[in-house]
């Protein structure tokens, strides 16, 4: 180091200049600490002064920074830069505190009227706005309009009870539009069905005689009865579970068949609580309904690699309205699994009075919800040569009717030798779904479906009636023998 200082005769002076500029702007901060917190301790002092003076005072804002800004105006350096928009910043934030500040004396004095009114008149009616006075106008019309039609069903029922609930049939005429039936004679009325059988033979032999047509109908065929096995052994499995997992939180045994869960503790068990009954017996039907309106909300979906199993979630929805419905309709004539739910919830007896009329309701839902379920078959044909008004009672025939037929079959001869009724009965009931179809296929409502441009094209797919034959095989196989859930 001594010789490089002796080297460099400069070095030594430059180094004590450096050290000093360190010594001396070591200093300066210092004395900024000091006058930092010198000046901090005064604000801190008055602002305390004036809290004692006035504890519930408003604070002062002191526009420092403004007027830095006119007095530094003629400036250009940075800092009057910096303080010009240290300023801008503070007027802004000032003009928001004050708005603030208008916005609730304006708040305040509205509930000060409206409490004087409230204690100068308690029963007096609001004062509305334009708005509101207009709803409630169009409201009383909308009333009217109701209480007129009201008027005008009763006097249709009573010029005619048959008519009322039993509308004419229409029928589409050669030149367009449709025709009431009951203007014709039975002469006519003969000849139109006649017609409308030779028109359907005609459809039939031209499916079988077309190679393509015959192989659209037959690979919808195939792909709808492996959706609706596929999606019957979903539900019923989770059905199964989810009653096995319920019946274990009661520590109550039970053996899983393919075919039936058995419950191997004998009838007069302290373990089978009217709680643990109910529960056992109702979370399976429930959590099927639910699924059931997952399936829908999949069928709408708009996602183009979801919407193409629209078929599978049609079906799926089917079976799990079946399983809540049809489950209590089976339960209600074989004395089984979710008839305990009413039994023992409202300690009835057997074929009581409110079994009957859930049993009732569940019919007529199952009706009901067939009605809905006829335009999403044909929203999900992926065809519109199939769903064509001339080839739509064939399209129904083998897109629902006979898959549901296949279906229950195999659902059968898969339980055999052991064959259990409520299941029969649960793979019957979807029937009840699919029976309107047949009479609201050819609706007017339906009649131009196919140039809706809602149809999307669809591709028959071989790994869904894999999946189902396999799901099938492996339930029946690995259930042969009875699991054992304690």
């Amino acid at each position: 180091m001594w010789k490089i200082l002796k080297r460099y005769q400069h070095a030594k002076s430059f180094r004590r200049k450096v050290l000093a500029e360190k010594r001396a702007s070591a200093l300066r901060r210092k004395s900024w600490k000091r006058r930092e917190r010198k000046r901090n301790w005064e604000r801190y002092v008055s602002r305390f002064q004036n809290f004692l003076a006035n504890p519930f005072g408003k604070k002062e804002y002191k526009h420092r920074h403004y007027i830095k800004h006119l007095e530094v105006e003629t400036d250009d350096s940075d800092m009057a830069e910096v303080l010009r928009i240290q300023a801008q910043l503070h007027h802004e934030s000032s003009g928001k505190i004050s708005w603030q500040s208008r916005n609730r004396k304006r708040d305040w004095a509205q509930i000060g009227s409206r409490l004087k009114k409230f204690v100068a008149n308690p029963f007096a009616d609001k004062e509305l706005t334009s708005e509101q006075r207009e709803k409630q106008r169009i409201k009383r019309y909308i009333k009217l309009d109701r209480a007129s039609s009201r008027q005008k069903l009763w006097v249709k029922f009573k010029a005619n009870p048959y008519r009322f609930f039993f509308h004419s049939k229409k029928y589409k005429s050669a030149d367009g539009g449709y025709q009431y039936v009951y203007k014709m004679s039975r002469t006519e009325r003969r000849e139109i069905a006649r017609m409308k059988r030779a028109k359907a033979r005609e459809s039939f032999r031209l499916i079988f005689s077309t190679p393509e047509l015959r192989k659209k109908f037959g690979f919808s065929y195939l792909q709808s009865t492996a959706s609706f096995l596929l999606a019957f052994i979903i539900v019923y499995v989770i059905y199964q579970v989810i009653t096995i997992m319920m019946a274990s939180s009661f520590r109550i045994p039970v053996v899983w068949y393919y075919y039936q869960l058995q419950f191997p503790l004998y009838t007069y068990s302290p373990l089978y609580t009217r709680s643990a009954l109910v529960l056992i017996f109702s979370i399976g039907p429930i959590i099927s309904l639910m699924l059931a309106f997952v399936f829908l909300k999949l069928f709408f979906t708009k996602r183009s690699v979801l919407k193409r199993f629209q078929l599978f979630y049609l079906w799926g929805f089917i079976c799990g309205i079946n399983m809540f419905f049809g489950a209590y309709i089976a339960g209600f004539f074989t004395r089984t699994e979710f008839i305990y739910t009413t039994e023992w919830l409202f300690l009835s007896d057997v074929f009581d009075t409110e079994e009957l009329i859930f049993t009732v309701i569940s019919f007529a839902l199952l009706l009901g919800i067939g009605r809905t379920v006829t335009p999403l078959f044909l929203e999900s044909s992926g065809s519109v040569t199939m769903i064509k008004p001339e080839y739509r009672v064939y399209f129904f025939l083998s897109r629902a009717i006979l898959p549901w037929l296949s279906g229950v079959v195999i659902l059968f001869l898969i339980t055999l030798p052991a064959y259990y009724i409520p299941l029969i009965l649960k793979t019957i009931t979807p029937g009840l779904v699919l029976l309107p179809s047949l009479f609201l296929y050819n609706s007017p409502k339906y009649e131009n479906i196919h140039r809706s441009g809602v149809i999307q094209r669809n591709y028959f797919r071989w790994s869904v009636v894999i999946a189902a034959v396999a799901l099938l095989f492996f339930y029946r196989i690995l259930l042969s023998w009875g699991l054992k859930v304690m």
